[in-house]
């Protein structure tokens, strides 16, 4: 299988590597020049618990892809995905599947712009993984991925990389029940990754304060009412798992939205809080503290446009 990964960040990389190990002929593809050049000089170097290895996989500049795939995942931030997959046109064929695992809601109509909605699968992942500097990253913790077509396609190209993932190291499977997977995904994110990126500190800190222990428990269940009144049926206590196995096994990984912060970078906090605020509203539910949690980070956004604005 032909695999693109768009968006080699920390994410991107892994999984990018567990193909590699599966047997898959993997690109890795990022417009971070010294990334690419990196990793094309000395091999992706990856961290995890078992060790570090040097893993020879080919990394592209978007420009620099001229033929079609059997498989293009989608690990940009959500408000690239338009003009990153315009970059990398080419690499979309007639029998190209997009697969997206980023974070957020409405990534699968996103897709759906670009090939037809049989051909587009979407799935979430409970990996850590940070961005170490160019050309490496580490993992230090456990997880894993579902993934499903949320239209209704054959599940054939969904299983084969499931399969290809989980034959490199990172276990993989198919969960028709995808819609309540990636709402379920989007609740833990809405309350971990803005706490994290608020605090500046990681899950373990979170975890050992009274404070914020109350704080995801009570934004976890307005997050899955918010679910319920959408029509997806979400498992809460699931959910509180989750936040459990993050704040113990993943105490030192840096969010996405904290990583983002502190290189006063945007957030994905409006395709993460946002959406599910909206659904909320639409829904006739109220989310307070996944809104203010919401408007705290763009209020830190906002810092930080003011500071380069300065600059």
């Amino acid at each position: 299988m032909r695999v693109l990964v768009l968006g080699a960040g920390a994410m991107g990389c892994l999984y990018g590597a567990a193909w590699h190990r599966g047997g898959c002929a993997v690109t890795l593809v990022d417009v971070h020049e010294a990334h690419v050049d990196a990793i094309n000089r000395t091999g992706l170097e990856l961290e995890t618990r078992s060790g570090i290895e040097h893993l020879p996989i080919p990394a592209r500049l978007p420009g620099e892809i001229v033929e079609p795939v059997d498989l293009l995942v989608v690990f940009t931030k959500t408000f690239h995905t338009h003009s990153a997959l315009q970059g990398v046109a080419r690499a979309i064929g007639p029998d190209t599947h997009l697969l997206s695992l980023q974070n957020g809601l409405g990534n699968d109509r996103a897709l759906a712009a670009f090939v037809p909605q049989s051909r587009v699968i979407v799935g979430a992942s409970t990996m850590p993984s940070d961005l170490v500097g160019p050309g490496r990253v580490r993992s230090h913790g456990e997880g894993g991925t579902r993934l499903y077509p949320p239209f209704g396609g054959a599940p054939d190209t969904a299983r084969a990389a499931a399969e290809l993932l989980s034959a490199g190291g990172i276990p993989a499977t198919l969960d028709p029940d995808i819609h309540a997977v990636i709402w379920s995904k989007a609740i833990f994110n809405a309350v971990m990754n803005p706490l994290c990126a608020l605090t500046l500190r990681t899950p373990g800190f979170l975890g050992a304060h009274d404070e914020s222990r109350a704080l995801i428990r009570e934004a976890v269940e307005e997050g899955a009412a918010a679910a319920q009144a959408a029509g997806i049926a979400v498992d809460a206590a699931a959910i509180h798992a989750l936040t459990q196995v993050s704040v113990i096994d993943h105490a030192t990984h840096e969010a996405s939205m904290l990583q983002d912060i502190k290189a006063g970078r945007r957030t994905e906090v409006d395709s993460i809080n946002g959406e599910i605020v909206r659904a909320a509203r639409a829904n006739g539910v109220a989310a307070p503290l996944l809104e203010t949690l919401w408007r705290l980070v763009k209020l830190e956004e906002a810092k930080l446009a003011e500071g380069r604005a300065a600059g």
